[in-house]
Parts: structure tokens; C-alpha cells; sequence
């Protein structure tokens, strides 16, 4: 197994190199010179040993000097290789090295071949025979060192077979003779030995190649899918889970003194653009937009998407909180801007910000996300396409739905929760045709909690299914007790009509009752909650169809698609918002938008009813508008079940409308 050293050197290697081959070399150049001082030791003891064996009967420039020079060489030679050899060389660099190791080898072969001649003629027969083993020795073990190369083990084992051959080879002693053969033999396998050493270098420079690329897709596509996970791939903005991970970095409780500011944006009228233009133009509508916080909040600050039209901002903490409340301005104006489609239209949309407050004391970053999303709800709240601050009013506001949530979470809501009902009634003869079930909380520690109040907790804490199923079971139970009631209808939330569980949990509900109970039960839903997911409501919406039950829609006229939804859902009853019944006796265009609407009701064949009533002169206007069946304060209040009852089983009645004309009483006994 390579050691982690050796496999940094092979990558850096192959970072340097542009081929293999040059790998190759730039390996064999780096284990030659890992090998040197190993080469020279084994070089200068054997040069020292082959001089002191010839003190006394050479010169003593041949025993003492040639050691003497060479092993100063070898100590310049090393030095050399040690501090100017650190590093790996381009490969031309490498390439020139090793023509020069080469030719240095070559020389050094030739001069010791020289030495050993020099000394022959003062040489005993056994001092002859330790030349002879001293030139073959030597020289083949010298090459080892460079077995990586053998171009240059060729080069040293001939010059070494040569010069052995020169000096002792004589066909009158059999010894050299057959020692000749030995060395000629030897050093075929050593020259063998070390191209099939280059050959498995080659293969494990090769090898490794391909792991270092395997290795470089790899990292880069790991990067790739970071960047991915956290990059909004149509706008190219930091993502939903980038935001958060910037969230929880951009304070930390502990070390910083003074907060940023988070910001949350909502695009209002993106989902007409959607539906009606389609996806591309919608797409567009999200870039432009993203293009456009760019350029607002510039470099300093950082903005994401979080998804579909919601974005979000930061502001450092070097931000002042008036320049917070320009910058919020200046989104709210930007995406007031037209936007050019790419079909060549143009469009408009509006931007809600809500963003954090320093006046206020926080434990983390969470407690600002907190914040600027209760001011977004506050700003679509009231008024589309505005920037609203966390307030005072908002932190006590805040401080009250946490309350409520909590009571909500404990609640036994089969006990807590009960039913009002407002009578929907046939203006013309006084009958209740229908009435609606209303949700009342009456908490044992809250005491009586406002619908506003608590079903836009429960709709904020993803609580609404829950609140449905307790609804439906006490409005199917009143149903069951109350033969007389042509029929009764109960909201379903946004939430309730997109949930398959909620959806499926209802069904089998509904489905244990006799007909004669379940085919009495309407099932309201608004204008606005089938905007998050169209197919997913038709597909729940169509259960309850089958089982036979009406599917009303409500607040009809407030919403960006109403005749879409009449088409495409096929509503057995439309009940017109109450802005327009409160309305309809101020304006002309009231009357002609509620009698429009009536006209299409009765051409589709759908029951029409017309809510917010709360004047015997808005009653008139309705009726002269084709509006029958009413609901509204004017007939009644929403009414406790006993004193509906009353309604139900004649006890009391509503007055007929000429009655209603002639100044009776509302109630009659």
C-alpha cells in the first residue's frame, strides 16, 4: 500500500505531466533520485576499499587520491540532489535531468573502468580476482538504483560487461570464461527486470490517471450537487435551505451585540399570470423579479427564493432600520414596475414585504424569521403591495397566537368546540332552505375565542384538518337530529381540500351516515384556497361528488379565476361575497356585477346566494337583481341550536318579503 507521501508526489506528478509517458518519466526521475545516496555510499565505500587494498603497491594517487576525489564528489553530488532536487520538474526540466543522469552514469562507469585498468598492472592473481569482482559487482548493483530506466541499466550493464571483458576475458582461463557467460546472462535479467519494472510503473501511473479523474468528476460533481441543493435553479438564487443555513450564521446571540435584519417577500398576482399565460410567462415573472432584488439590494445584502413567488432577503447588521424601511420601499416599488412577458405582453405584479424589528429583544436568528413573517402575513393582511415593519402591535399580536395555539394544542375540541348556524332563507316565502355551521371555541382557560382569531391560528399551524373533522361530525350529528333541515353547510380550509388524509378521513366519515343525513351536507370551499393546487383539490372535491354531496363555492367574485373554477369544478351552488351584498345598494356597477353573476348562475343551472344582506334596501336591490335566497343579519345572526330548532319545527319564522315590505317584525311567532 503507498504511503499517503507517495500518493501526493504521483498526483502532483500527474497534475505536471500532459501524457502518460511523461508521467512515466517524471516517476522514474523522482525514484532515481530518492535513490542517489544510497548509489553513492555503495559507490564510495567500495572505491575506499578497492584504494586501501592497493596501499603499498600503487601510487598513492591511485589507492588514496582517486578515493579522496570521488568521495568528495559524492558529497558535492548529494548536496546537490538534497537541496536542488526538492521538488518535481516541468517535464522538459525532467526530461533534460535525465539525459544528463545518463550521461553522468556513462562517465562515471568509464572512468572507474579506467581506475580498475590503471591498477591491473600492480595486482597480485587474488588482487586480480578482486578487480575482476570489484567491475562486475559494482556495476550491476549500481544499476538497482535506476532499475525505473532501462535505457540507462542497458546503458551501465554493457559498459560494465565491456570493460569486465576488456580487462579479464581470456580464452586461455576457463574462470573468466564462464564467468563472462554468468555476467552476460545475469545482466540479460536485470535488463529484463527492469523494463518489466517500467512496465508495471507505467501501468500504475496509468491506473492512477484514471483514479485522479475518477476522483476530480467525482469531487466536481459532488460540488455540482451541493450547488444544486442549495441554488434555485430558475433564478439562480440561493435556495430555501441556503436561506435557512444563512439564518442561523448571520447571528449568533453570544458574540453579536446588534442584529440584522431578514426580510420576506410575496408576489401578489403571480398566480393570474400563471394560469393565465402559462408556466413560461410565470417563470419569467420569477427571474425578472429575482433580477430585480439583485439590483435593489446590491452586493452587501443577500437574497433568496424560498419557493414558488415567496423571496427573502438579509440586511447586515451595519444596516440602520430606516435604511431597512427604504429598502423595503424600494422592493415594493420595483416590482410595482411592468414586466414584459415573453410572449411580448406585459403584466404587472406587486410585491408584500414584512421585515424584522431591532426594537425588540431575540434569542436567536429564528426569532427574526419570526418576526418578518408575521409582518408579511399583516401586510397581505390589510393591504396587498406594501412593506410593513414588525411592530409593538405585532409583537403583542405575536405573543397572543402563541397563546392561542398552545390552548388549541391541548384542547379537547369534541367537548370545546360547538356549532352556530346562520339561516340561509328564501326571501320570497320566509323558508330556511339552508344554513351554515359556524365554529365556536369556548376555552376553559380563554374563555370565548373569536373565529378570527383561532382559525387563523389553526391555518398558520397546519391545525385545520383537525378542526374540520370535529366540525363535520357535530354538523352531521345536528343533521341526524334534525329531519326538518333541508340541508347544512360546513367550510372546508385551504388545507382540508389539498390533504388526501384530511380528504379520506372525511369520506369514511360521511359514508357511515344513511343517505338521508349525508345528501343533506354542503361542502363550502373559497375562491383562494384552491390556488395552491388546482388538480389536487378537483381530485378531492370529485370523492365527495360521488358520494352525492353538493360542493358550494364561497366568497365567489373575490378571487382571481371564478369562471375558470365553474368550468372546471363544476359547483352545484355559488354564494356571492359579501363586499358585494353590503355594496349593492351604493353604485349601479354593484347591482350590474351582482345581477351578471345571478344570470350566469342561472344559465349554468347553479343555485345562486347572496351574502352580507343586513337592509331591507339592499334585500330589494338583490331581489330586483334576481337574488332569492339570502344570508345575512337582516334575516339573522348566526343562531344556537335550540333557537334554530325553533325556526325548524315552526315555532318561529322568518317573514315572507311582502311581509318584509309591509314592516313586520322579522321574527313572527
Amino acid at each position: 500500500m503507498l504511503k499517503r507521501t507517495n500518493i501526493n508526489t504521483y498526483r502532483t506528478m500527474l497534475q505536471n505531466a500532459r501524457t502518460p509517458e511523461e508521467a512515466v518519466m517524471m516517476e522514474q526521475l523522482r525514484a532515481i533520485s530518492q535513490n542517489i545516496p544510497a548509489l553513492y555510499m555503495m559507490l564510495t565505500v567500495a572505491a575506499v576499499a578497492l584504494g586501501a587494498t592497493f596501499v603499498g603497491n600503487a601510487p598513492d594517487f591511485l589507492t588514496l587520491g582517486v578515493p579522496a576525489i570521488f568521495v568528495t564528489l559524492s558529497i558535492v553530488r548529494l548536496s546537490f540532489w538534497k537541496f536542488g532536487n526538492s521538488r518535481l520538474e516541468h517535464p522538459d526540466e525532467a526530461r533534460v535531468k535525465l539525459k544528463q543522469v545518463e550521461a553522468l552514469t556513462a562517465g562515471l562507469f568509464l572512468l572507474l573502468g579506467v581506475w580498475v585498468w590503471t591498477l591491473l598492472p600492480y595486482a597480485t592473481s587474488q588482487e586480480r580476482l578482486y578487480l575482476s569482482f570489484f567491475t562486475a559487482f559494482t556495476g550491476a548493483s549500481s544499476t538497482i538504483c535506476a532499475i525505473s530506466r532501462p535505457r540507462l541499466v542497458g546503458v551501465c550493464l554493457f559498459m560494465t560487461l565491456g570493460v569486465f571483458c576488456f580487462l579479464f576475458f581470456d580464452w586461455s582461463e576457463r574462470f573468466y570464461f564462464y564467468a563472462t557467460m554468468q555476467l552476460g546472462i545475469t545482466y540479460l535479467v536485470f535488463f529484463l527486470a527492469s523494463r518489466t519494472y517500467k512496465l508495471r510503473l507505467a501501468q500504475s501511473v496509468v491506473l492512477l490517471n484514471r483514479l485522479n479523474a475518477e476522483n476530480r468528476r467525482s469531487s466536481e460533481l459532488a460540488n455540482t450537487n451541493e450547488s444544486m441543493a442549495l441554488t434555485d435553479m430558475l433564478t439562480g438564487l440561493p435556495n430555501r435551505r441556503q436561506f435557512f443555513m444563512d439564518v442561523e450564521a448571520v447571528y449568533n446571540p453570544k458574540t453579536d451585540q446588534r442584529l440584522p435584519v431578514i426580510g420576506l417577500i410575496d408576489l401578489d398576482g403571480f398566480k393570474p399570470i400563471n394560469d393565465v399565460f402559462g408556466h413560461t410567462a410565470g417563470d419569467a415573472v420569477l427571474v425578472e423579479t429575482a433580477r430585480r432584488l439583485k439590483r435593489v439590494l446590491g452586493t452587501n445584502a443577500s437574497v433568496s427564493r424560498l419557493g414558488g413567488d415567496e423571496f427573502a432577503y438579509i440586511l447586515p447588521r451595519t444596516t440602520s432600520q430606516k435604511d431597512a424601511k427604504r429598502i423595503a420601499q424600494q422592493i415594493v416599488n420595483a416590482m410595482n414596475e411592468p414586466v414584459r412577458l415573453p410572449n411580448n405582453d406585459t403584466s404587472r405584479v406587486s410585491a408584500s414585504v414584512g421585515y424584522s424589528s431591532r426594537s425588540f429583544p431575540v434569542g436567536s436568528a429564528h426569532d427574526l424569521m419570526e418576526q418578518a413573517d408575521f409582518a408579511l402575513f399583516r401586510a397581505k393582511e390589510h393591504k396587498v403591495g406594501q412593506a410593513v415593519e414588525f411592530s409593538a402591535s405585532h409583537a403583542e399580536s405575536q405573543m397572543r397566537e402563541a397563546v392561542v395555539h398552545q390552548a388549541l394544542k391541548k384542547a379537547n375540541l369534541d367537548e370545546e368546540l360547538r356549532l352556530v348556524f346562520q339561516p340561509i332563507v328564501n326571501s320570497t316565502e320566509g323558508d330556511v332552505t339552508r344554513c351554515e355551521a359556524l365554529a365556536r371555541w369556548d376555552s376553559p382557560g380563554l374563555g370565548s375565542v373569536p373565529p378570527v382569531e383561532f382559525v387563523a391560528v389553526a391555518e398558520k399551524m397546519g391545525m385545520t384538518q383537525k378542526l374540520t373533522r370535529v366540525v363535520v361530525r357535530k354538523a352531521l350529528d345536528h343533521l341526524r337530529n334534525w329531519p326538518e333541515l333541508p340541508s347544512m353547510s360546513v367550510n372546508l380550509s385551504a388545507q382540508d381540500i389539498i390533504s388526501r388524509e384530511t380528504s379520506d378521513a372525511l369520506v369514511a366519515m360521511i359514508l357511515a351516515e344513511p343517505e338521508s343525513v349525508r345528501h343533506r351536507l354542503v361542502l363550502e370551499v373559497t375562491e383562494s384556497s384552491l390556488l395552491n393546487d388546482m388538480e389536487e383539490a378537483r381530485y378531492n372535491l370529485m370523492k365527495f361528488r360521488f358520494m352525492g354531496l353538493k360542493i358550494a363555492l364561497d366568497d365567489f367574485g373575490t378571487g382571481y379565476s371564478s369562471l375558470r373554477y365553474l368550468q372546471e369544478l363544476e359547483f352545484d351552488i355559488v354564494k356571492i361575497d359579501r363586499s358585494f351584498g353590503a355594496a349593492i345598494n351604493t353604485t349601479a356597477r354593484g347591482l350590474g356585477l351582482v345581477a351578471t353573476i345571478q344570470h350566469l348562475c342561472r344559465s349554468l343551472s347553479i343555485e345562486c346566494i347572496i351574502e352580507g344582506i343586513e337592509t331591507r334596501e339592499q334585500l330589494e336591490i338583490a331581489r330586483s337583481a334576481g337574488c332569492r335566497l339570502v344570508q345575512g343579519y337582516l334575516y339573522s345572526p348566526p343562531l344556537e341550536a335550540r333557537d334554530l330548532h325553533a325556526y325548524l319545527v315552526g315555532e318561529k319564522r322568518f317573514p315572507t318579503y311582502r311581509e318584509m315590505l309591509e314592516g313586520s317584525q322579522r321574527d313572527v311567532a
